[in-house]
């Protein structure tokens, strides 16, 4: 799971945050950060002998900065924790990232949550922040925080300490330490009367929907959260925490509706407070049962010492001798890392949520873990966990089990008890066998491939009424591929070629456990459908590719087809130039496609030119997992030592013990795990198969201590300057296997080393890892040839007659192609010729008139004509549509314009008849959109393309594109139509576009991630939702300065007016609520309650009802203006984005983000209607006004 540049924002809770833009100043400074952060001794040898003590050299600051624009914040966090614990007691600064919660950049703590994740992408847990400050309380508690340096931090394996407001009369000491289920915090204030604790229940990372803090007595508190929303995702879940102190506090104060809360100690005789915290998922008695089982000391100092000791007891596990100080800090680092997810999830009784809503029991001397980044750590981590700790990889075997079993379907990253879908593939199937085959055997292996099988097959209700294991997964199974058609697990693009990859892995995954499990029917079965991958192999471009529902590829560059802000259509985060190479289960077959191993090998070299590019350029991307096996692919090309080189040189590029020292996120873990293989030489490159592919060992000696699997290492010249294998012993005897099988027998390895590659040693067909097939794989037919119509916009009378010409091109083809295609369009809408078949020689096209016309008695509306095709050899061809809006002159079709974010495009929806033309191209990314109140002009922000695109209403064209700042988010028109402004959300400003001259002023700085924006009636003011600030900025537009800005909630999205301009209304992203601003007085007068997650929010034509958009509640929530009520939720669909109203105000049309439609909501009776299919991750709707042309 990875973020890039400008997408990869807090815009849309469910994109995955993957690093973002930043200026030079801001990276020198971080690089300057990195620079103090280093070790002064981080280059020389490390001691002698094994590492006896690895949690001394463990610094859990590694990975809690950013890495630059590509890696962005690699999110770890620095705080208190035990291996797997429940409770991870850590700082929040000021930025807040999504996961880990701590940006070293930063200067500034604003509570020391409860809960973190290393690195996940989206915003999750960040529970109950608690904050200890003297002096006076501020008049928002909620938003308090203190500033902090890193001179006075200290983070250690289980402790963490710094000293809040250092240097200053106030200042705070901070001691914190962790068992598993709970924590103990030592608070030293100076000496004051006026030594607070502030307890901010309601701030967890992803906002909440109700949050509890309740007193018992004056030493005792708890309270309550429901936080969720993972990515986006419908999921929720709610924790519960009991705290106690060795110390009576003097008084204690509730605010935010009970949200929240002060506790105030009197420390001029005594400056310690001491605080123990227990957490639970069942139950505030559980939360109870927890602190008394395991809060045993009011000493952080011995508490710290037993959370030490345990990540010792875990650390040892691989024991290392040899390497630089830097290079040991570095792994030990990963290698903790790699212990803190998943998460354990019961009591200290055994009970936990389940995933049916009850409260379950874990089996005596077992546990319950969540938190599976699945599709990210199924490639590297999982084997680790198993390998080092079978017993607890069993009990996450049985964890996911019982999430199966409990709510019909194996998950996809679970949180605590809930699916959230995220990302493509069915990760729990290589996990089990990857668990499996690597030594966590204590679980059922047959309800395991039963619940695999289950989910494979892909029939049966959803889970918690909304999860599909397997979106597609029919389609799959009946062609053989995922078709492109839409995206799908928050993929920002359609994902069908990556998902069909993903699910053949996963296929391969129940082959390899039903064979070990005794079932060879299913074995058999899976081991076939696991080459589904060779389904989407374009023979003709060497490239994995996506297939539209026809079967076809698509047309043009491979590498350049279907680009996007953030990837590829066709792959979730990534391109083809990265997928093709995930087919771990059959590189042979793979590398034969691509024409054998010197053509492999010569496309790996360019790949590896460039080691970490992101999603869009043809190179690798080491900081995202589908291309963690690349580096190793030589290995089965005939090249190892071109393995050893490049696995070295990221090593030592991309990996280093500073704030931004891995390549990406960590992703809890992943981005870690690859680096603790890499640097000892191995990597379980197959998924379900106990096989490690071979490089060179970083270090002089290694033992992974894995009981029947130990694997002992010893390379007596290892270091930087020999990073080749020369010989290799195994088990005493000379190898020259790329590859070592584990096989339930300890095994020796002995390597020489060296400065050059031995390039005899391993490149034999024989010595390559194996590959798994069932037969020789087919690949489906191809075709270089492109079908083009021109124009393909076109606006025809009734009665009347159009031309448009129909191109078949051959210029990519490298042998002549014979094409046949036919038009088809509605009853009354005729294409002649509607047939053609043409040869076209290589290089070359041909073109034929088609004349289009509607009959005289055909109704305005839109209208497509398909152009299907296919070349003689059965290659299909993508077709390509016609918009053809008929309409005699001067004639106006009432339309709703839908921006399409994943797809670069609008649809036009006719809001009589609920039918969707053809897409309009704009540029990537398309947001928010406005009209002019003459309805003849569209303009629609796009993100990605930092631009606004115009339209022309009359025939739906683009007449142009003006280039505006970094991440175009919204536009608002001016009423007098003059002046269209457009927010730029990673500049924090607003800018004017002239509609006449269609050129762009200049900006005016407003707050942090300016969002949606709004002209007031009178058109004297814009205003602006800055999302990073939690305000309103109100820009008086004569003047063009900020004169207002206004405080609201947390992460503000979207604004509205009454149609007096007395009131606006604004949406509280991450606070669940609507704030109503008092215009005159510029000051928040109410805050409604709403749904999850509200965005987009609009005002009735009338005046009378306001309609809020609530993402994660998946509906609208009506606001009555006369009264400011809420109304019940009215379901519209699980992802619920944008609100636009027909001119009469009968009718709402509301954005559905996640099902890809638009649904008609009747106002008067709240009645849903039929959706529309749009495209794909629709964001933003805006109705043509009733005086459109």
């Amino acid at each position: 799971m990875r973020g890039f540049g400008k997408l990869r924002t807090q815009r849309r809770t469910y994109r995955r945050s993957r690093g973002r833009s930043r200026t030079v100043g801001a990276a020198l400074s971080v690089a300057a950060l990195a620079m103090a952060f280093l070790p002064q001794d981080s280059a020389t040898a490390a001691a002698a002998g094994p590492v006896t003590d690895p949690a001394a050299l463990v610094n859990p600051l590694i990975g809690t900065g950013s890495g630059g624009d590509v890696v962005g914040q690699v999110d770890t966090f620095p705080g208190a924790v035990v291996p797997f614990g429940m409770v991870q007691w850590s700082p929040d600064t000021s930025s807040r990232p999504p996961g880990g919660g701590y940006n070293y950049a930063d200067s500034s703590i604003t509570g020391l949550s409860l809960t973190h994740v290393s690195g996940p992408g989206c915003a999750i847990a960040g529970d109950f922040p608690v904050l200890p400050l003297s002096g006076a309380v501020p008049a928002d508690p909620a938003s308090a925080q203190q500033p902090f340096s890193h001179a006075s931090e200290s983070a250690t394996p289980g402790a963490y300490s710094v000293t809040l407001a250092p240097g200053t009369p106030s200042a705070v000491g901070v001691r914190l330490s962790a068992t598993t289920r709970t924590g103990l915090a030592e608070f030293s204030f100076p000496a004051t009367d006026q030594a607070h604790v502030l307890v901010k229940s309601a701030g967890s990372a992803a906002g909440s929907s109700a949050a509890t803090f309740a007193v018992s007595g004056d030493r005792e508190i708890s309270g309550s959260v429901a936080s969720g929303h993972f990515c986006g995702q419908p999921n929720s879940y709610t924790v519960y925490f009991a705290a106690r102190f060795d110390r009576p506090f003097t008084s204690s104060a509730s605010w935010a509706g009970g949200t929240g809360g002060t506790l105030t100690f009197d420390t001029r005789h005594a400056s310690t407070v001491r605080m123990q915290v227990g957490i639970s998922y069942t139950s505030a008695a559980g939360a109870r049962r927890n602190l008394a089982a395991e809060a045993t000391s009011w000493s952080v100092s011995d508490v710290a010492r037993a959370a030490h000791n345990a990540w010792n007891q875990q650390l040892r596990k691989i024991e290392i001798s040899g390497g630089t100080a830097a290079e040991q800090a570095s792994f030990y680092t990963a290698l903790y890392h790699t212990q803190l997810d998943p998460n354990v999830i019961d009591d200290a009784d055994g009970s936990y949520p389940g995933f049916d809503g009850k409260t379950h029991t874990a089996a005596r001397d077992h546990h319950q873990y969540s938190d599976f980044s699945g599709w990210d750590v199924y490639r590297s981590e999982t084997q680790l966990i198993a390998m080092l700790d079978p017993q607890r990889g069993s009990d996450m075997a049985r964890s996911l089990l019982a999430d199966a079993d409990q709510g019909g379907w194996l998950p996809k990253w679970p949180s605590v008890n809930g699916y959230t879908g995220v990302m493509n593939g069915d990760a729990a199937d290589p996990m089990l066998a990857d668990l499996y085959a690597f030594g966590a055997r204590d679980f059922d292996v047959h309800q395991a491939v039963a619940a695999m099988v289950h989910g494979a097959q892909g029939t049966g209700t959803p889970g918690q009424g909304w999860y599909v294991e397997r979106p597609h997964g029919q389609d799959y199974i009946a062609d053989g591929y995922v078709p492109n058609v839409g995206s799908d697990s928050i993929s920002p693009v359609p994902n069908g070629a990556s998902e069909t990859e993903e699910y053949a892995v996963a296929d391969f995954a129940i082959s390899r456990l039903a064979q070990a499990g005794g079932d060879a029917a299913d074995a058999g079965v899976f081991l076939k459908r696991s080459q589904n991958w060779a389904s989407v192999f374009n023979t003709a471009t060497g490239y994995i590719q996506p297939r539209d529902a026809g079967g076809a590829f698509p047309s043009g560059d491979p590498v350049t087809a279907g680009q996007s802000g953030f990837g590829q259509s066709g792959f979730q985060e990534g391109n083809t130039s990265q997928y093709t190479w995930m087919v771990p289960q059959n590189l042979r077959a793979l590398f034969d496609g691509m024409g054998g191993d010197a053509a492999v090998r010569q496309r790996l070299d360019t790949y590896f030119t460039q080691l970490n590019v992101g999603p869009n350029q043809p190179y690798h991307w080491q900081g995202n997992e589908p291309a963690e096996g690349t580096p190793w692919a030589y290995d089965s090309a005939g090249a190892p030592w071109e393995t050893q080189r490049v696995v070295r040189q990221i090593v030592s590029t991309l990996y280093a013990p500073t704030p931004g020292g891995e390549p990406g996120n960590d992703d809890l873990g992943a981005m870690s795990s690859w680096y603790v293989w890499a640097t000892l030489g191995l990597y379980p490159q197959t998924p379900g198969v106990p096989m490690l592919a071979l490089g060179a060992p970083l270090f002089t000696s290694e033992v992974i201590h894995a009981g029947a699997n130990t694997v002992t290492v010893k390379a007596p010249q290892a270091g930087d300057a020999a990073p080749y294998i020369q010989a290799l012993k195994v088990d005493g005897r000379t190898s020259q296997h790329a590859y070592l099988m584990l096989d339930g027998r300890p095994h020796h390895l002995d390597y020489s080393l060296g400065a050059a590659p031995n390039q005899a040693w391993g490149s034999a067909p024989q010595d390559a890892p194996p590959s798994f097939s069932a037969g020789p794989v087919s690949f489906p037919p191809s075709t270089r040839a492109a079908v083009t119509v021109t124009p393909q916009q076109v606006r025809v009378a009734p009665g009347e007659t159009t031309q448009v010409a129909v191109k078949v091109d051959n210029t990519l083809g490298s042998t002549p192609a014979t094409v046949t295609w036919t038009a088809q369009g509605p009853a009354g809408l005729t294409a002649t010729p509607s047939q053609a078949t043409v040869t076209i020689p290589a290089g070359g096209a041909v073109s034929t008139a088609v004349a289009l016309a509607p009959a005289a008695a055909m109704a305005s509306g839109y209208y497509q004509v398909a152009v299907q095709a296919k070349a003689s050899n059965g290659a299909a061809i993508p077709t390509t549509d016609i918009l053809a809006t008929v309409a005699a002159p001067g004639v106006f079709i009432p339309t709703a314009y839908v921006t399409n974010y994943s797809d670069g495009t609008l649809t036009p929806v006719d809001i009589r008849t609920g039918n969707a033309g053809p897409p309009i191209p704009v540029g990537s990314g398309p947001d928010g959109e406005a009209i002019t109140p003459d309805g003849k002009r569209l303009f629609v922000a796009n993100n990605n393309t930092n631009n606004v695109t115009v339209i022309d209403t009359t025939d739906n064209h683009v007449i142009g594109t003006v280039t505006v700042g970094n991440v175009a988010a919204d536009v608002a028109a001016t009423p007098d139509g003059k002046t269209v402004w457009v927010s730029d959300f990673s500049d924090g400003t607003v800018q004017p576009i002239d509609v006449a001259t269609l050129t762009a002023g200049t900006p005016v700085k407003v707050g942090s991630q300016a969002e949606r924006v709004a002209v007031n009636p009178a058109g004297t003011q814009l205003w602006v939702a800055d999302q990073g600030d939690g305000t309103v900025s109100v820009v008086d537009l004569a003047s063009r300065t900020v004169v207002h800005t206004v405080a609201v909630g947390a992460a503000p999205f979207g604004i509205a007016f009454a149609h007096d301009g007395s009131k606006a209304y604004v949406t509280n992203g991450g606070g669940n609520s609507v704030s109503v601003i008092d215009t005159g007085a510029a000051a928040v007068s109410a805050t409604i309650p709403v749904g999850a997650g509200p965005q987009g929010i609009r005002v009735s034509p009338d005046g009378s009802v306001v309609y809020v958009a609530d993402s994660g509640a998946g509906g609208v929530t009506p606001i009555a203006t006369a009264t400011g009520v809420a109304g019940p939720l009215i379901p519209t669909g699980s992802g619920a984005y944008a609100v636009g109203f027909t001119p009469d105000g009968s009718v709402a049309w509301v954005v559905d983000t996640n099902t890809n439609d638009v649904r008609p909501v009747t106002v008067a009776t709240g009645a849903v209607g039929a959706a529309v299919k749009v495209g794909n991750v629709p964001d933003g709707i805006v109705v043509t006004p009733a005086t459109a042309p």
